[in-house]
């Protein structure tokens, strides 16, 4: 089985995964019960928000927290995307001046006046977990 195809397998295996090879990436400030939060995996610059090599979805819970594994990317430069999708519509969706209209979240730090590139959201995962906190 080649490196894309254990990461996925590992991904859609379940939602947390217990292996030491994976990292937590702890979803906050999400909004109970409402739509779902995807999560979208990239590795490389040019594909960044364009081809994740991998994502998962989880429907929002009673509480305002979510987990969920990245496995098989130790020590790799990767860069997190999430987005609460409110309206089941599998996108983010966005105002009339061109801002999010659903919460979302990156690794990384976020810009302070632009949206988030793979410069500013690439981290290197080292098995410790990671913290997300979702925009309202």
């Amino acid at each position: 089985m080649n490196h894309r195809a254990l990461l996925l397998a590992a991904l859609l295996i379940s939602p947390l995964a217990r292996a030491s090879d994976c990292t937590v990436v702890e979803v906050q400030n999400v909004r109970p019960t409402q739509g779902a939060v995807m999560l979208a995996v990239y590795t490389d610059g040019a594909d960044y928000n364009r081809k994740p090599l991998a994502s998962q979805r989880q429907l929002a819970g009673s509480a305002d927290l979510l987990r969920f594994a990245v496995c098989n990317l130790q020590g790799q430069p990767v860069a997190l995307s999430l987005v609460q999708d409110l309206n089941a519509n599998g996108r983010m969706d966005f105002n009339l001046v061109g801002l999010p209209a659903e919460p979302w979240g990156t690794s990384g730090t976020v810009p302070a006046m632009s949206a988030p590139t793979w410069d500013s959201s690439k981290v290197v995962l080292n098995g410790q977990p990671l913290v997300i906190r979702l925009s309202q």
